[in-house]
């Protein structure tokens, strides 16, 4: 799919990957409607993009509600006319074990993480299968391949994706509609600072670069993934590459693995 003039919705894009993301798409003539909580970090970021409000178009809303996600499609349609290309790429953790986290911040996790991609793909979807045309990208994680003791939630949400991806593919291809995941490892962006603030995750990191197991992605390169998954429209695509042939052919063997290599 050639980016040029298509309607892009993308999730947290108000900072880290999603910002690089934006950029990207931008940079390909893509028209964007960035959606995130930080209206002040989204205009930031629309306005980097385009100062044309039909290239780049900031929606402040709150995904971990269903009247937020509600409100970012519906916004953009009434924008926009359309989405050709819904990349789900907002996600968030918090740095307590398990057992000292609030249950609202765990159930937060789950519903941004998930529970939005999920919902929005549905509001999404119909309106492709409508077209019988669109492209839907989702940011999972090694972490849902290997398990992140010390980060439970985290991981079973990113795991989740990665089935949810797998399972929707067939249905919706039907349709017209085309799904790729984006699987990365540890990405330098202040939701890895996030994770290694827990001191399992920490010290599974430290273990494994010090192996030469996990080595930290520079962003821009996913951002540069994600535009090509686009416009190549690739089923999945996992950075760093080695993965592919280390991590996801052993699943069993890798969550062994992050077992050993984290501190009791």
């Amino acid at each position: 799919m050639k980016l040029q003039g298509k309607v892009v919705l993308l999730t947290g894009a108000s900072r880290g990957l999603g910002k690089l993301i934006a950029q990207e798409l931008g940079r390909k003539g893509a028209r964007l409607a960035l959606v995130a909580r930080d209206k002040q970090g989204l205009e930031q970021v629309s306005a980097m993009v385009s100062p044309e409000p039909d290239r780049a178009f900031a929606i402040a809303a709150d995904l971990s509600t269903l009247d937020g996600v509600r409100a970012a499609a519906e916004a953009t349609y009434a924008h926009f006319g359309r989405v050709d290309v819904l990349v789900n790429n907002a996600g968030m953790t918090n740095s307590f074990e398990f057992l000292k986290a609030e249950p609202e911040a765990l159930a937060r996790t789950v519903d941004v993480n998930f529970r939005a991609v999920v919902v929005l793909t549905r509001l999404v979807a119909e309106r492709m299968a409508a077209q019988h045309a669109g492209q839907i990208v989702n940011i999972a994680s090694l972490a849902g391949v290997a398990g992140l003791p010390g980060e439970a939630t985290y991981s079973g949400t990113k795991a989740a994706v990665r089935l949810f991806t797998f399972a929707l593919r067939r249905e919706l291809g039907a349709h017209g509609i085309r799904l790729s995941e984006i699987v990365i490892g540890p990405m330098e962006t202040e939701l890895l600072d996030q994770l290694e603030a827990n001191r399992y995750v920490h010290g599974m990191f430290e273990n494994s670069r010090k192996l030469g197991l996990v080595s930290n992605l520079r962003p821009e390169r996913v951002a540069i993934a994600v535009g090509e998954a686009i416009e190549h429209e690739k089923e999945v695509v996992v950075l760093p590459t080695r993965a592919i042939f280390t991590y996801l052919p052993f699943q069993g063997l890798t969550r062994a693995v992050s077992q050993i290599l984290t501190p009791h």
